[in-house]
């Protein structure tokens, strides 16, 4: 039986390379291109080449070259013989959309089929014969086999009485016109109706035939291995100077010396000057009487003004950054995440070249270089440091899959200080950056089905449990993360192995606060029982559209039949045009968020459930980020795609900005990040989609609040935001009049604050 069975596999292995080798002309040959060559060759499917305009000429000089190249990996390796015998200088390439020869291209092995099928002969019209007569055909008689009764039965027959219905009508209505007027569904609450499909558990329907196919493919198998080379490697420069007479023949020169008497007396002044006082120290600034009183009155300059440049044409060139974060406890560090630019490559290329995905780590002690780079299985979209660990970073990446690195052993080379190792000039060694590799990454069919746009860590006061529901962390540990992404769905992550859920806390603290291990590949072993295997501990599911903004309950709920799932949103408002690139809370009140997207920003309230409090107009320029300010409650920054930010200041004005700083880059601004390095040294760090990223110093008028900014703050964002703006105009409206306020206007509780007011003017 086994010996038959091989037999049967033989015979039809047999008709397959029958059918794939002989059943098509021997002028073509069917061919299967990647992706990567169809771009190289410009000739992608469905867009280069389609269904009608199948024709692609293909230079010989290329194939041959793409061969050379990519030697056996070519997809032309095959019919490598042919192109060099081939007499021409181009072959022609078709695209099968029908995959008529099994494959989706092939190509033309010969000048005489390229001519017959770039120039098919036309056809050959049709003579009518003009004896011809066309003849109706005579019904025959037809003979019952059976089939009748198959169509009877199939057939629908009425098998119960038909329901009577009687309308009737007004007689004055009759013939009366009728004028019909579109409607808004939103103007009446039975404007439209949702018939939404759902899981009804009184009944279920048995499925007696299925029909499926089933196809037999054998095992696939892929395995690789690499090995470290090291290789000692030293080089040594020695300067060229000037032999001894050499110097005493241009010592004689009396041009020399004339020129050295006549700049010695200015070298000279300049020196002494620069002893006795430094030009370049701001006086205004170091008084510092007039920041305290809030009276700057335009003496000093209240812009943002350019303090630091990052960029690196090695790793920065042709790509964008996409995500921006400061390194919570070390000085002057901070590090970028790059993607690919979405451009059009040229179709005449020839060349396809793979970038590396990398995190960049910039310093102020040495901007000319990264100071570390965090090795990416794909380019990353957002990152954050772990709050309770800096050493611990988490990345979202753009194939949905989550990324975690641990840089333990690499602190002391960012902080500069690394032990048993001095640089100086004269060092042989060459200086490299370090490069870690990522430690753990997400199981790939439990990841996003899209990028993921945005990573956030828990804090290490709570976490949650599979059901969503959060309980308080005694460990005072960030051990969970959460990803979101434009598949509509939001998932929780736990680095923990599960058997460690139950431990206690002296064996969790270890398994969180190891010290890092290296393996023989220089790979952290931190999260090495997540690496490949790590998958979500629940997940939220949120259909929306393009800028919606929605408020929603995490907690998953139980539906009729006992299974968890998400629960519906508890608010939903389309107020950005499209994708939000920004929701982001305030860091003086948790229960205001600022969003942006679109044409516009917004602010909302908690517990406001009518729409944004504050609602900005649309402009012309595309908001692409925003941010709040870290030390005044009513000041936050807005990047726009032309490279300007505006900077808001509530206090002021609502309608506009209260500064526009244009053209601080030339192209579009991707993130903006503010940062407090000290009590008299805070800093806007903006990122655009060219790989530049600029740290501006922000002035002291934009970060030091005034004396009433948080008690009027905190007016503004309490309950009664949009009554104590109408009752504040109110009032102003009255005294500008010469009038008093009425009794009523006085027990008003959004006004009763406000009308003990002093007459010094407030801007809104």
């Amino acid at each position: 039986l086994l010996l038959r069975q091989k037999k049967h596999i033989l015979l039809l292995y047999l008709i397959v390379l029958f059918y794939l080798f002989i059943s098509h002309p021997e002028d073509i040959f069917p061919m299967v291109l990647t992706s990567a060559t169809q771009e190289l060759f410009g000739c992608l499917a469905d867009e280069d080449v389609t269904g009608e305009s199948p024709y692609k000429l293909l230079k010989k000089d290329d194939i041959i070259q793409d061969i050379k190249t990519r030697a056996a990996v070519s997809d032309f390796s095959p019919v490598k013989q042919i192109v060099l015998d081939y007499p021409e200088d181009e072959l022609l390439l078709v695209y099968d959309r029908d995959f008529t020869y099994e494959q989706c291209f092939y190509l033309v092995l010969t000048p005489e089929a390229k001519d017959r099928i770039l120039n098919p002969p036309e056809p050959e019209t049709s003579q009518v014969l003009e004896n011809v007569v066309n003849k109706t055909p005579e019904p025959k008689e037809w003979i019952s086999l059976g089939s009748e009764l198959e169509i009877d039965e199939e057939s629908i027959k009425e098998t119960r009485e038909k329901l009577w219905y009687k309308f009737s009508r007004v007689r004055r209505k009759f013939g009366v016109p009728v004028c019909f007027s579109d409607r808004n569904t939103a103007d009446a609450k039975d404007g439209y109706l949702e018939c939404a499909s759902y899981q009804d558990s009184r009944f279920s329907i048995k499925q007696m035939q299925r029909d499926c196919g089933m196809q037999a493919v054998p095992r696939l198998q892929s395995s690789s291995a690499q090995t470290q080379w090291y290789r000692n490697i030293f080089t040594q420069y020695v300067p060229r100077e000037l032999s001894d007479e050499e110097k005493e023949n241009i010592l004689q020169f009396e041009s020399l010396n004339n020129f050295c008497n006549s700049v010695t007396p200015r070298v000279l002044q300049a020196l002494q000057q620069e002893e006795i006082m430094n030009g370049f120290f701001d006086d205004w600034k170091a008084l510092g009487a007039a920041a305290e009183d809030g009276d700057w009155s335009g003496k000093v300059s209240e812009g943002l003004m350019l303090y630091q440049a990052f960029t690196d044409q090695k790793y920065t060139k042709d790509k964008k950054i996409s995500s921006i974060n400061w390194h919570p406890t070390i000085y002057g560090v901070l590090a970028v995440a790059l993607t690919e630019q979405k451009e059009e490559r040229t179709k005449d290329s020839t060349t396809f070249v793979v970038t590396p995905s990398v995190i960049l780590f910039y310093s102020f002690s040495d901007p000319s270089i990264p100071q570390l780079l965090l090795e990416c299985p794909d380019d990353i979209f957002a990152f954050e440091f772990c709050p309770s660990d800096p050493n611990i970073i988490v990345g979202g990446c753009i194939n949905g899959q989550v990324v975690l690195w641990d840089i333990s052993a690499h602190v002391t080379h960012l902080l500069g200080t690394q032990p048993g190792s001095k640089k100086d000039l004269d060092d042989n060694q060459e200086n490299k950056t370090p490069v870690v590799r990522y430690c753990a990454v997400s199981a790939l069919e439990s990841r996003h089905k899209a990028p993921i746009t945005d990573v956030q860590w828990l804090p290490p006061t709570f976490e949650v449990t599979r059901s969503g529901l959060p309980v308080e962390n005694k460990y005072n540990i960030s051990v969970q993360v959460v990803t979101c992404s434009p598949d509509c769905t939001i998932m929780f992550w736990d680095l923990r192995m599960q058997r460690l859920l139950s431990h206690s806390a002296t064996d969790r603290k270890q398994s969180v606060d190891q010290k890092t291990q290296m393996t023989p590949y220089s790979v952290p072993d931190t999260f090495k029982h997540l690496d490949r295997t790590w998958k979500p501990l629940f997940r939220v599911l949120q259909g929306l559209r393009d800028g919606e903004i929605v408020h929603t309950d995490w907690k998953l709920e139980k539906d009729d039949s006992g299974r968890l799932q998400s629960a519906k949103p508890l608010h939903c408002f389309n107020i950005h045009h499209w994708l939000v690139n920004t929701v982001q809370r305030s860091p003086f009140y948790k229960d205001i968020i600022l969003t942006t997207g679109g044409w516009n920003f917004a602010i909302w309230k908690e517990g406001v459930m009518d729409g944004p409090i504050v609602l900005s107009p649309s402009s012309e320029q595309v908001c692409t980020s925003g941010c709040w300010s870290l030390s005044r409650p009513a000041v936050f920054f807005i990047g726009k795609d032309d490279g300007s930010i505006e900077v808001w200041n509530l206090m002021e004005k609502t309608s506009e900005p209260a500064q526009v700083h244009a053209h601080i880059t030339n192209a579009k601004i991707t993130c903006i990040k503010p940062w407090t390095a000290s009590s008299k040294q805070h800093f806007l760090t903006v990122t655009d989609d060219i790989g530049m990223v600029r740290v501006l110093e922000i002035p002291k008028v934009l970060y030091v609040p005034t004396r009433n900014e948080v008690r009027q703050s905190n007016h503004l964002s309490c309950t009664h935001f949009k009554e104590y703006y109408c009752c504040l105009f109110t009032y102003y409206y009255v005294k500008r009049n010469n009038n008093v306020l009425g009794e009523g206007c006085k027990q008003n509780p959004a006004l009763q604050h406000i009308y003990c007011i002093d007459t010094k003017p407030v801007h809104i």
